[in-house]
């Protein structure tokens, strides 16, 4: 968890007039993003073998 609020943190740094349960959602809707594009590309991935 220490990564996650490093990100926030480092969100809030970049972007002050956020607050912090923004900079939380936007790095947890990113991080739900990066899980479905990996997914989606491991199905593609079993689907050619």
């Amino acid at each position: 968890m220490a990564k996650f609020e490093q990100r926030v943190e480092e969100l809030l740094a970049k972007h002050p007039h956020l607050t912090k349960e923004e900079a939380i959602k936007i790095i947890t809707e990113k991080n739900e993003r990066k899980k479905k594009k990996r997914s989606d590309k491991a199905e593609r991935s079993n689907a050619k073998k």
